[in-house]
C-alpha cells in the first residue's frame, strides 16, 4: 500500500508564528503576503506592523466628499503615522474625530494651513507624540502667529503629549516660535534644521538667541537637538555650556568658525556632553583633530558619528575615531583625508562592530584600502563608496564579495574600471584566491541580503553581468544609470532574476528601447519608481506598456526622451497610483 505525503498547509500556521515570520519581511513584501489568505491578512495587521506604516497623502484636498478622504472614512483601520504633502485643510473633516485618537505622528510638508485649523485638528489627537511642520511658512505667514483662541475668555492651548517638534526649513519670528513651544510643555526632541536660510545676519542672531533661551529653559528635559544647516558660533555654544542640566543623547549642529585660542566653548561642550549617542557635525569646517580627541575621550557611548564635509579633520583624527568601541555608523564622505587614516583606524578596530561606513566623494582610495576595509569590518550592512574609487579594480571588488556577505546596501557609483569579470568572477585574469591547484572567485550574487545596489557610471558593465550574476530575489533598489552597454538581452534576465525591484534607474542608457520597457512593465509588479531620462529609443509604444501593466507606479522620469508625446500624463491616466511624471 502506497503512502501519499501530505503537503504542508502554511495557511494554518499559528498567528503568533506568522507574526514572527512577517517581522523579517519589509513592508512591501508583507503587504503582498497579506493577500494570500485571510489569516495572513490578519497577521499583517498586527499592531506592531500597523504602527510602522505611514499614510501619505500628496496634493489632495481634505474633503469628506471626495477621494481619498471619503474612502478612508470607510476604513476600519487606524493610521498611527500620517504625512500630508501639499494638502489643503480648508474645511472640517470627520477624519480627525474618527482617527485622531490613534495618530501618534503627523507631518505637514508645504501644506496650506493656518493656526485655527491646526489647533482644531490637534485637539482630536490626545496621543500625538511627534509633530512636524516642514516648509509650511512658504504658504501661509500666519501659521505660527498666535496660538490662542477665544472661548469664554482667553484660553491657552496645551498639547502635553507631544515630545518631538520639527520646524525644519521654516522662517519664523520670536513671537511665533515662543507661541509654538509654549503649547508643548513636555518636548524632549526639537528639530530646527535648515531654518533662517534667507534671514539677514541681524535677524538670524535674534532667532538663535531665541532658540538658546528655549534650550536653557528646557535644559533638564531636552534629549535631542538638531541645528544642522544653521551655523552656530562660539557665543551660542557658550550659552549651551552654561546650561548645566543639559545632557543630550542626540546632537546635530554646523560649526564653521575657527576655534578660539582662549576658552573655546566648542571644546567644553564636547567635554560635558558625555551621554551623546548620535553626533552629526556634517559640513562643520571648524571641527579639527583636537575636537575629535575630546569626542573620543568623553563620548564613550557614541554609536553614530557623521563628519561629512568636515575638511578640518585629518588622517590622525580619523584614525582616533575608530577607537570608539560602541560605534556602529560613521560618515566620512567629502572629507580631505587619504587612505592612511582609514587603514590606521581599521588596524585597531577589532573590537568595534561597524554596521555602516560612508566614504562617498573622498580623495581616491585604492585597492589596498578597500581590501583592508573588507577584511576589518566583516559585519558591515551598508558600504557607500560612490565617487571615491574610480580606480578600484576587479580584484578589490572580489574581496568585497568574499568578506562582506552581510551587505544590504552597496554603492559603487563611478567606479569606472570595474568589468563583468569583477562582478561575475568569470574570466578573471588573476584569481581572487589561488592555493596550489585550488582557485576561487566570487560573484556579486554571493551578497544574498542585498537590498540596494548602485553601480551608476560603471560603463564597462554589460548584459553579461545582468545575465549571469544579478540574481537577487529581495533587491529593492537598483541604479544602472550611465551603463551604456546594457540592452534588451540583459534586461530580459534582470526582470526575471530580480522580481522584487521597486526602484529602477536606467537613465542615459542609450540602448534601452520599448522592448525593454515592455519587459519591465510585465515582470516588475512592485515597481514604484522608474527612471528613463535621456533614453532616446523610448517612444509612446513604451508608454502603452506602462499604462497596461504597471499598477503600482508612482514616479516616472522621462526627461530627454524626445520621441515621447507631450501628453504623457494623459496617456498614463489609468495608473491610479501615479503621482508625478518628470518630463521636462
Amino acid at each position: 500500500m502506497g503512502f501519499k505525503c501530505a503537503e504542508p498547509d502554511f495557511t494554518m500556521l499559528p498567528t503568533e508564528l506568522l507574526v514572527k515570520i512577517f517581522e523579517y519581511l519589509p513592508v512591501a513584501d508583507r503587504r503582498t503576503a497579506s493577500m494570500a489568505c485571510w489569516r495572513w491578512y490578519e497577521a499583517s495587521k498586527y499592531l506592531g506592523f500597523v504602527r510602522k506604516m505611514c499614510l501619505h497623502l500628496v496634493g489632495v484636498e481634505f474633503d469628506d466628499f471626495t477621494s481619498p478622504v471619503a474612502d478612508l472614512l470607510q476604513s476600519s483601520f487606524c493610521f498611527p503615522v500620517l504625512k500630508l504633502t501639499r494638502v489643503k485643510l480648508n474645511v472640517y473633516s470627520k477624519f480627525w474625530a474618527k482617527f485622531g485618537p490613534f495618530i501618534q505622528e503627523i507631518s505637514f510638508e508645504k501644506c496650506m494651513i493656518w493656526r485655527e485649523r491646526v489647533i482644531s485638528v490637534f485637539k482630536y489627537m490626545p496621543n500625538l507624540r511627534i509633530a512636524r511642520f516642514i516648509e509650511c511658512d512658504l504658504l501661509r505667514d500666519d501659521l505660527f502667529l498666535n496660538w490662542k483662541f477665544f472661548e469664554n475668555g482667553v484660553v491657552k492651548i496645551y498639547f502635553p503629549s507631544i515630545e518631538h517638534l520639527s520646524l525644519s526649513k521654516n522662517a519664523f519670528s520670536e513671537l511665533q516660535f515662543n507661541a509654538m513651544v509654549d503649547m508643548m510643555p513636555n518636548l524632549t526632541e526639537v528639530d530646527f534644521s535648515n531654518c533662517f536660510r534667507n534671514a539677514d545676519p541681524t535677524r538670524k542672531a535674534q532667532l538663535l538667541n531665541c532658540i538658546l533661551t528655549f534650550i536653557q529653559r528646557r535644559q533638564n528635559e531636552l534629549k535631542s537637538l538638531n541645528l544642522s544647516g544653521v551655523p552656530v558660533d562660539d557665543i551660542f555654544l557658550r550659552g549651551m555650556v552654561s546650561a548645566r542640566g543639559l545632557m543630550l543623547e542626540e546632537l546635530t549642529f554646523t560649526y564653521l568658525e575657527k576655534i578660539p585660542r582662549k576658552l573655546p566653548a566648542i571644546i567644553e561642550l564636547l567635554q560635558r556632553q558625555t551621554d551623546i549617542r548620535v553626533l552629526d557635525l556634517s559640513q562643520s569646517t571648524g571641527i579639527t583633530d583636537y575636537c575629535i580627541d575630546q569626542i573620543v575621550r568623553n563620548m564613550l557611548n557614541l554609536r553614530v558619528m557623521k563628519l561629512a564635509g568636515c575638511c578640518g579633520v585629518s588622517d590622525y583624527g580619523v584614525a582616533q575615531i575608530f577607537k570608539l568601541r560602541q560605534l556602529e555608523v560613521i560618515d566620512l564622505s567629502k572629507c580631505r583625508i587619504t587612505k592612511r587614516g582609514i587603514m590606521d583606524g581599521a588596524s585597531h578596530s577589532s573590537k568595534t562592530v561597524f554596521h555602516e561606513l560612508h566614504l562617498e566623494l573622498l580623495s581616491p582610495l585604492d585597492d589596498e584600502c578597500i581590501v583592508k576595509i573588507s577584511a576589518s569590518f566583516a559585519n558591515l550592512k551598508i558600504l557607500n563608496m560612490g565617487g571615491s574609487v574610480p580606480g578600484m579594480t576587479d580584484i578589490a571588488l572580489q574581496h568585497i564579495f568574499y568578506n562582506l556577505s552581510h551587505l544590504e546596501q552597496l554603492n559603487l557609483e563611478r567606479s569606472t574600471k570595474l568589468t563583468d569579470a569583477g562582478f561575475t568572477g568569470i574570466d578573471l585574469p588573476q584569481k581572487t584566491f589561488a592555493i596550489w591547484d585550488i582557485e576561487e572567485t566570487f560573484s556579486i550574487d554571493r551578497l544574498k541580503k542585498l537590498r540596494v545596489l548602485k553601480v551608476s557610471g560603471c560603463y564597462k558593465l554589460t548584459d553579461f553581468s545582468l545575465r549571469y550574476a544579478f540574481r537577487f530575489m529581495e533587491l529593492k533598489e537598483l541604479n544602472l544609470s550611465r551603463c551604456h552597454q546594457l540592452s534588451k538581452q540583459g534586461i530580459e534576465k534582470l526582470v526575471t532574476n530580480c522580481p522584487a525591484l521597486e526602484y529602477l534607474d536606467l537613465s542615459e542608457c542609450p540602448n534601452i528601447n520599448d522592448c525593454c520597457v515592455e519587459l519591465i512593465a510585465q515582470n516588475l509588479k512592485r515597481l514604484s519608481t522608474l527612471k528613463l531620462a535621456n533614453c532616446p529609443l523610448v517612444s509612446e509604444v513604451g508608454l502603452s506598456y506602462l499604462s497596461e501593466h504597471c499598477k503600482n507606479l508612482k514616479y516616472l522620469y522621462v526627461r530627454g526622451c524626445f520621441k515621447l508625446p507631450p501628453d504623457i500624463s494623459e496617456r498614463l491616466a489609468n495608473i491610479s497610483t501615479l503621482r508625478q511624471v518628470y518630463k521636462s
